[in-house]
């Protein structure tokens, strides 16, 4: 609801060319390193050592870094160290090889072109649609195991990571569940910016 601050990170929706996001768009990463950073579901995934690992930390457009993201995760897969069985989950601790975790995968929304939905953390308005915008709280819940991101610092400054491309607005004909341009915390549809996505870089990292 965009009257309260609920975030859930970065949700998958679609892509730019119109298609809807369904799950099976999302490509399985195989953890073989420890990851020092805890993976949630709507969270940023990035690439080290060939392996997913969480993102701490903003990217930035144009810098090619660790924090470069891969995409989002949409979930995770591993043999729980306990039960010694396979899980389907929402969320990977930090150094779950060390943990005793194996057999992981990270499924992620890796689509350069995706979009998704993601709640700000103040009122935007239609004035903000072709602004690019920050990316906040990139921690999660290890309860939900939902991603806890949201988007500020509105702009047109070149090295914020995404930009806004569309509202969710309830008055729409097509719907938009409980949200509309200018609440408090609204809901937005984003896409990444040019050289945000790892794969948009032409030079490895």
């Amino acid at each position: 609801m965009a009257l309260t601050s609920t975030p859930y990170g970065l949700r998958p929706i679609g892509n730019r060319n119109g298609q809807p996001y369904s799950g099976g768009t999302s490509r399985a990463y195989k953890v073989t390193v420890d990851n020092s950073a805890a993976i949630y579901t709507n969270g940023l995934v990035t690439i080290a050592a060939g392996a997913p690992n969480g993102v701490g930390t903003a990217p930035a457009a144009g810098t090619l870094s660790t924090n470069s993201p891969i995409g989002v995760c949409t979930g995770v897969q591993y043999t729980d160290p306990t039960m010694k069985y396979t899980l389907f989950a929402q969320y990977l601790p930090a150094n779950a090889i060390t943990a005793g975790y194996t057999n992981i995968l990270v499924f992620v929304q890796d689509d350069p072109d995706a979009l998704f939905q993601v709640q700000a953390n103040t009122a935007v308005t239609q004035a903000s649609i072709g602004l690019n915008a920050n990316l906040l709280t990139l921690t999660g819940s290890s309860t939900t195991g939902l991603s806890a991101i949201t988007i500020g610092s509105i702009a047109t400054t070149n090295t914020l990571p995404i930009r806004i491309v569309d509202l969710v607005n309830e008055a729409s004909f097509l719907g938009g569940g409980l949200s509309s341009p200018g609440d408090a915390f609204t809901d937005c549809i984003v896409k990444w910016n040019l050289n945000t996505h790892v794969w948009s870089f032409t030079t490895g990292q």
